[in-house]
Formats: C-alpha cells, sequence, structure tokens
C-alpha cells in the first residue's frame, strides 16, 4: 500500500483578518474627519480601527495593522480639531449678529491714506483691505491678526527639501482676543500667492494644527511655512479670523 502524504493546509496569518477591518476603518475615518456631522460617525469607524489594529499588532500583518490604526488617531485628531473650530465659527458668527441687533448701525467712512506716515494698525473694517507685513488688523468680532515680515525657511531633513526652483519662507501670525467670549485659533482661515501663483503650505514644518483656545484679553503666536518660487515676487498673505468672516485681510510684500 503506497501512502500519499497529505500536504499541509495553508493557514491565514495570526489575526489578519483584524489587520484589513482596521486599515478600512482607519481609511474611513480620516476621509470622513473633514465633513462636519458626518466626521461623528467616521470618528467611531476610526476608534474601533484603533482597537482592532492595536489587537492586530500582535499578529503576521503588523504592518498593515499599524498603518490602520495610525490612520484611526490621526481621522479622530482632526474630527476634534474641525469640530472646535466649527463650534467656535459658530459661537462667534451668533454672538456678531447678537450685538449687531442690538446695536445700532453706524457708518464708518474710510480715512484717506497720508502720504506723510502710516499707522502700524488698521481699524475694524468689514472690507478687503492690503497691509503690509508685521501690520495688525481688528475684526468686528476682537479678533486681531497679524502676520510678520517672512523670512527664510531651512529645513535639515535632505528628504524634505523643496524641489528644483522652489525655496521655504516662515512667518509668524499672532492672534489675539480682544472680544467678549472664547475664540479657537484654529477657526483662522490662511492662504498665500507668490508672484501671482498659488503658494503651497509645507504641513511638515511650522504648526501644522495651530487648535488652542484664546479666552477673552488672550494671544498667541504661530508659525507657518510655504513654498514659493525661487525669484523674487510678491507675497500676498490672506487672512480671515474664520471662513464665515464679511471680509478678507491681504498682508503683501516683496520676498
Amino acid at each position: 500500500m503506497t501512502y500519499t502524504p497529505v500536504p499541509p493546509q495553508q493557514h491565514s496569518g495570526k489575526f489578519s483578518g483584524l489587520a484589513v477591518a482596521s486599515l478600512v476603518l482607519g481609511i474611513v475615518g480620516i476621509c470622513g474627519s473633514i465633513i462636519p456631522i458626518l466626521n461623528n460617525l467616521t470618528a467611531v469607524a476610526g476608534f474601533v480601527g484603533v482597537i482592532l489594529g492595536a489587537i492586530a499588532l500582535f499578529g503576521t500583518r503588523k504592518v498593515m495593522a499599524g498603518i490602520g490604526t495610525g490612520l484611526g488617531v490621526l481621522g479622530i485628531v482632526i474630527t476634534v480639531v474641525v469640530q472646535a473650530a466649527l463650534v467656535s465659527t459658530i459661537e462667534s458668527g451668533g454672538e456678531a449678529a447678537g450685538t449687531a441687533n442690538s446695536e445700532p448701525e453706524t457708518s464708518i467712512q474710510p480715512a484717506p491714506a497720508s502720504n506723510g506716515s502710516s499707522d502700524s494698525q488698521s481699524g475694524s473694517s468689514d472690507s478687503s483691505e492690503k497691509l503690509g507685513f508685521g501690520e495688525k488688523h481688528e475684526w468686528s468680532g476682537g479678533e486681531t491678526i497679524s502676520v510678520s515680515k517672512p523670512s527664510p525657511y531651512t529645513e535639515s531633513n535632505q528628504f524634505l527639501q523643496p524641489d528644483a526652483g522652489k525655496r521655504y519662507v516662515q512667518f509668524d501670525v499672532h492672534v489675539v482676543n480682544n472680544g467678549d467670549a472664547e475664540y479657537n485659533v484654529a477657526s483662522v482661515n490662511i492662504t498665500a500667492q507668490h508672484a501671482g501663483k498659488v503658494a503651497q503650505q509645507n504641513y511638515a514644518a511650522g504648526d501644522q494644527l495651530p487648535n488652542t483656545q484664546l479666552p477673552p484679553g488672550g494671544d498667541v503666536t504661530y508659525t507657518m511655512v510655504f513654498t514659493i518660487s525661487e525669484e523674487p515676487g510678491e507675497l500676498q498673505v490672506s487672512v480671515q479670523p474664520n471662513v464665515f468672516a464679511a471680509n478678507t485681510v491681504y498682508f503683501t510684500g516683496k520676498v
């Protein structure tokens, strides 16, 4: 009688299913984290993904489990930041509306520009205006913001160097809460362009998520880094205290 050995059955890796589930839930969590209301559900999915990923780290697919866990944690963090900014924006809008309803409207005529001197602070206004770097502007809600003069930024990591023909510049954003209620700095909306082209923020440098709650009278400074062309040109930084602000202030200068 001839005995034919039975080939061993192929077993799937230990906890491999949990690793896959963690990765999928992590992707769901981070994709939905920027969508208000929906991110309540995706944050739960991300949290479950973190738990499954932590368990799957003891299995054979550690890399996949680690990625899923990281995505889940990142999705939860972004959800918290987005919701905090949304709540702060809603509160600021409600207070501004209440102030407008309780106080008579006052027509403010813009003062003519002086050729002899310039004021370092712009008064509250509801129209867009341009300022120089280092000046500041106060909005009707009490948010006072200034942008410092840009300076070169040198990246020490050789793998994060700017592309050919590009360079990094950095500037400080100073925020003061002169309002009557708390204000979250994450609500500030800032974009930039250089020589007529969009400047991309370098999220690997500076303060990426300045999620800071300011009480009335409080202030904070954080740093932003942008990628611009090596060729000199005008840098224009647009600033709003929140995405629903009635006016935008532009800080400009040759860089």
